[in-house]
């Protein structure tokens, strides 16, 4: 396993650089790269920015936006945050995507047992301790490989996690909770002896290469250079950042299992122009796959259902069934 330490704390160079290994040939074998961030709003493939982050609050706080390829929802970090990707060869097989999420699960769980800290995973995609979440997991394919990332809350700053990010009444009372900010926690509420973040970095790695050979590896200036072009086309670009705008005669979100999931689309003579799906659901694949299957087709539930009935919706929507899509569709 290949071993990158990114010594660049911009979280649209480090997406960059996900990309850019998942895309080539060049790299085959496993990779784990460890980054952090200045103050930065990372949002999921599929959520719109206006919805879920004070926008306002960001540029005056200098907080960073970005969106990123996986699903899931949107996250703060900062430089007390320390951010964990996987890159791995993927075969289409039944239990790949999740031994990619258990590899980098166990890696941090074995990482806190160091320090004495019990955590567990729970939900869809979480990581706790004491009930209380420290990082979450999501994931996206490319061809034949699989990333696998999170951020470990360490040290970050948990106020303006709170203030920045915006969530629906809906995902709190689900969960019991009175805010935002009594869900999560940071790392270091849970030791005695807080250490310097570089110093966790240093037991990350180590506690890695107990299992796996790691190489150490740097980036080439040729590596750098088609880096800095992905980053510029995409992840700094902001028409990607905030994306297209829904434009919409039909809107419906509901919230399930495996996430919320808001849906727009336009209508017009009874034929659906137009399909967008957001929402924080897990999927792997790009949802504009499953949109294009829709558009152009008569809004009927019955011929809708026909067309999802062969279609993989797992790795579109993560565990939202077809059953919870087709409510939000028509209901």
């Amino acid at each position: 396993m290949l071993n990158i330490k990114s010594t660049i704390n911009d979280a649209a160079f480090n997406f960059s650089t996900e990309q850019y290994i998942m895309r080539g040939e060049s790299h085959k074998a496993p990779i784990a790269m460890l980054w952090q961030t200045g103050k930065t709003v990372m949002l999921g493939s599929y959520q719109v920015a206006n919805i879920e982050i004070d926008v306002d609050f960001a540029k005056k706080n200098d907080i960073k936006i970005v969106r990123r390829s996986s699903g899931g929802g949107t996250i703060f970090t900062d430089s007390g945050t320390v951010l964990l990707s996987l890159i791995l060869p993927y075969e289409k097989q039944e239990n790949s995507q999740f031994e990619a999420k258990e590899l980098l699960a166990s890696w941090v769980i074995d990482t806190l047992g160091k320090l004495g800290i019990t955590a567990k995973q729970e939900g869809r995609n979480d990581i706790t301790i004491g009930g209380k979440k420290i990082t979450g997991i999501a994931q996206y394919v490319v061809g034949n490989k699989i990333c696998s990332h999170c951020s470990l809350l360490y040290d970050t700053d948990l106020e303006m996690l709170a203030q920045v990010l915006k969530v629906d009444d809906e995902k709190i009372s689900s969960k019991a909770i009175r805010s935002i900010r009594s869900r999560v926690a940071n790392v270091t509420d849970y030791i005695n002896e807080r250490m310097p973040v570089e110093k966790l970095k240093e037991l990350i790695i180590s506690t890695l290469g107990e299992k796996h050979n790691l190489t150490h590896y740097s980036l080439s200036d040729e590596e750098l250079a088609e880096i800095m072009a992905i980053n510029e086309e995409k992840y700094s670009n902001p028409e990607y950042t905030y994306g297209r705008s829904p434009k919409f005669s039909f809107k419906n979100s509901k919230r399930f299992f495996g996430g919320r999931v808001d849906v727009y689309l336009d209508i017009t003579r009874g034929t659906i122009d137009s399909c967008l799906i957001r929402g924080d659901f897990m999927g792997t694949a790009s949802i504009r796959l499953l949109e294009e299957k829709l558009e152009k087709r008569e809004y009927q539930k019955e011929i809708i259902n026909d067309i999802l009935e062969q279609t993989p919706l797992d790795s579109f929507l993560g565990h939202v069934t077809k059953e919870e899509l087709l409510s939000c569709l028509f209901d």
